[in-house]
């Protein structure tokens, strides 16, 4: 995690974005995932098209200079999901192919055939991030773990509720305004 973060919560469409907050950030989370399905992005793992990056492999994908990809998508997978894992033209998968181009789900935030808890889609990692979750629990418990109480103390409630954007750095939390321009917020804070 970068050493400020920028949070707001859409509970209508179970979004979060962020900046502040990198793909390795999100490596405890994914422990008990199965892996990932790198859906836009230049993994030098990858060759073409999605690729699925099971748990094992997700610290050296981390390790990445994913940042340096401009635009990067992926959602994780059930554990047990893998073995059932469609080829990337599978109809099944069009919804996750549309995240990937769009920036947005389709339909809702869970893709039935990964049983996922997360769908991200980010812009030089760390800088921008639009989180879709399927249970709130999830995002509690990654940002319980990935926030650094150095930055400052996220007050997990108030973000569920959505009613203000959050900026935390040097230990102090403001509020600050719910939006997608990150570049307005960051050149006011930093």
């Amino acid at each position: 995690m970068r050493h400020y973060l920028y949070i707001w919560h859409d509970p209508a469409e179970q979004m979060i974005v962020a900046s502040g907050i990198e793909f390795r950030d999100f490596l405890p989370a994914l422990l008990d995932a199965g892996g990932v399905l790198l859906l836009k992005g230049d993994a030098r793992v990858a060759q073409t098209g999605m690729l699925h990056v099971p748990r094992q492999q997700l610290p050296t994908l981390a390790s990445e200079d994913i940042a340096a990809w401009g635009s990067h998508a992926w959602a994780d997978y059930a554990d047990d999901a893998a073995a059932a894992l469609p080829p990337p033209d599978d109809a099944r998968l069009a919804e996750a192919r549309y995240f990937a181009r769009h920036g947005t789900p389709q339909h809702q935030p869970r893709i039935a055939v990964l049983r996922n808890r997360f769908i991200a889609y980010a812009h030089d990692d760390g800088w921008y991030l639009k989180l879709f979750y399927s249970a709130w629990s999830d995002v509690a418990d990654f940002l319980a773990a990935a926030v650094p109480a150095a930055i400052g103390a996220l007050e997990v409630t108030s973000l569920q509720r959505g009613d203000a954007g959050c900026w935390l750095q040097g230990g102090v939390a403001h509020a600050e305004v719910k939006t997608h321009d990150i570049d307005s917020v960051l050149n006011r804070r930093l």
